[in-house]
């Protein structure tokens, strides 16, 4: 088959606000005197549609002679689209303030105004220090270099060059720190997206082997905030990764201290800030303290109202993520399902504009998030919609945790519908699958052997006992740290224990949550510490 035309122009138009392509009509009167007709006419024309159709362009402009040369037009339009982008984003944030007066600076040495080159330098020099920013900062050094060079050093003493190498030998120093951490970041992070909070041994090897980074030592001296922020969000990331949820906290919130006290540091970047809220309020959600994570639920919900530009639409997309994800967990760990349901439209609008913007691992969270929420309503025939369509999630085999707790999941709702043909099939692709990469929890196959025994059971009796000892089984696994992380996803000890004492999962998640926030309430039912 002949590919599809592509269709980048139509990406970029469809994520500009009606502020950007106002601007663009008037870049294009401005700047584009000829064929700028060409220009707005072919931007109303891909803009006006749903899905980019290149055969529909050409019935739209017959005999046209820029459509003889369309794929030269296009790349004309799309050169066009971000001259006007970056016009109109000029002065918006430091970066961009400081790519400028780079650019200042070398448009006044090109013209030998060497003095006023020297003096812009300056200017930015002073705004990268003060951002923190030192790959701007090596650029500065390297016009500094130029700048005497091209004076041949008149007035530059030995003190001077003694200074500016000590200056130089510190920011070489910070930018290799952040460097380094940054690596270990990345290897970590890795980690985590294939394994979350359920590592192997090998996992376990590796994280233990990257935590013996001397910059991740408690009392490291490091030279810049960019670097002490990455030593705690490491720190986080690695004490997550070993399940030690209190260390996390601890990390956490000395990064959300540190973005604080360095505000001007990190003002460009309030993803930063609202990644750390978010990860906090998940951790004390899962550590027990209900209240606390529920106050750091409603500040995350505040910072975009703080901003002092509207968000951009990246920072729409994080919102979108970690929001939803963030709502819908509070819900389910409340017991609220029908309420999480609710917002499952949003979650589907959401996930179907942002597409495969959103990393497949934050896309499978979401859907297990859906998947459990009409679980817990009971609503079986969605949530297997949801599971489906988070284990055909390309390359979802990769992040082990999510794979895996699809497969329970779907397992627990075909449980429930009485799928029996379609239960063996599962059972066996997936007893097929652990034979051949393993099992991450020990759950997944006690869950396999309880949908056996179902199945083979004859009488009411027999099936509340078989119930009865899968919450025993449960409860005994949770003991397991690395096994708990299951109940904090898909409170499967509820489940069993429903079904045990004959009552709705969701009353048996809501008495928890109750008894919870009201300490002095005892549990109903033999699970309930």
């Amino acid at each position: 088959m002949p590919s599809q035309p592509q269709d980048h122009v139509h990406r970029l138009i469809h994520s500009m606000t009606r502020a950007e392509k106002r601007y663009f009509k008037l870049y294009c009167s401005r700047h584009i005197s000829s064929g700028q007709g060409i220009h707005t006419e072919l931007f109303d024309a891909i803009g006006g549609m749903a899905q980019y159709d290149e055969q529909a362009l050409r019935r739209q402009f017959p005999g046209a002679a820029f459509m003889r040369r369309f794929p030269v037009t296009k790349r004309r339009l799309y050169e066009a689209l971000l001259n006007s982008l970056d016009a109109f984003h000029a002065e918006n944030s430091a970066d961009d303030k400081l790519r400028r007066l780079l650019h200042h600076v070398e448009v006044l040495y090109s013209k030998a105004l060497y003095a006023d080159a020297s003096k812009v330098l300056g200017s930015a020099k002073s705004l990268a220090r003060t951002n923190d920013r030192q790959a701007i900062l090596l650029q500065v050094a390297e016009w500094e270099r130029r700048i005497m060079e091209r004076g041949n050093y008149a007035g530059v003493t030995d003190a001077n060059l003694r200074e500016r190498a000590e200056q130089v030998d510190g920011l070489m120093r910070e930018w290799q720190e952040v460097e380094q951490l940054w690596r270990v970041k990345s290897n970590i992070f890795r980690l985590i997206y294939r394994s979350g909070q359920a590592p192997g041994p090998r996992e376990l090897a590796e994280a233990e082997a990257l935590s013996n980074e001397p910059l991740l030592a408690k009392n490291a001296e490091l030279r810049s905030a960019r670097a002490r922020f990455l030593h705690h969000h490491v720190r986080s990331a690695l004490a997550y990764a070993r399940n030690d949820l209190k260390a996390c906290e601890k990390e956490l919130v000395a990064c959300a201290s540190l973005i604080q006290a360095e505000e001007a540091q990190f003002r460009s970047e309030p993803d930063l800030s609202l990644g750390v809220m978010g990860n906090l309020a998940h951790v004390r959600m899962r550590l027990g303290r209900h209240e606390e994570a529920l106050e750091g639920f409603r500040e995350f919900r505040k910072l975009p109202l703080m901003l002092a530009t509207a968000p951009s639409p990246d920072l729409q997309m994080k919102l979108f993520v970690m929001g939803g994800s963030l709502e819908l967990s509070v819900l389910c760990t409340k017991g609220d399902f029908i309420r999480a349901t609710e917002r499952l439209a949003d979650l589907e609008e959401g996930l179907a504009h942002y597409g495969t913007r959103a990393s497949t691992v934050r896309r499978a969270e979401l859907e297990l998030q859906g998947a459990y929420a009409c679980f817990g309503a009971g609503l079986y025939d969605r949530a297997l919609r949801w599971c489906n369509r988070l284990l055909s999630e390309p390359w979802i085999e990769a992040h082990k945790e999510l794979h895996a707790l699809g497969r329970m999941l779907n397992l627990a709702v075909l449980m429930e519908l009485g799928k029996a043909a379609l239960l063996d099939y599962v059972a066996r692709n997936t007893r097929r699958f652990h034979k051949q990469h393993g099992a991450t929890f020990a759950m997944e196959a006690l869950l396999l052997g309880h949908a056996h025994a179902l199945a083979k059971a004859k009488d009411a009796p027999t099936r509340y006992a078989l119930w009865s000892g899968l919450a025993d089984q449960i409860a005994a696994l949770a003991k397991d740290p690395q096994e708990a992380t299951v109940l904090d996803h898909i409170d499967l000890l509820a489940w069993a224990q429903g079904h045990a004492d004959d009552k709705a999962m969701s009353q048996m998640v809501r008495d928890r949550w109750t008894a919870k926030a009201m300490p002095g309430k005892p549990l109903r039912g033999k699970h309930a510490a």
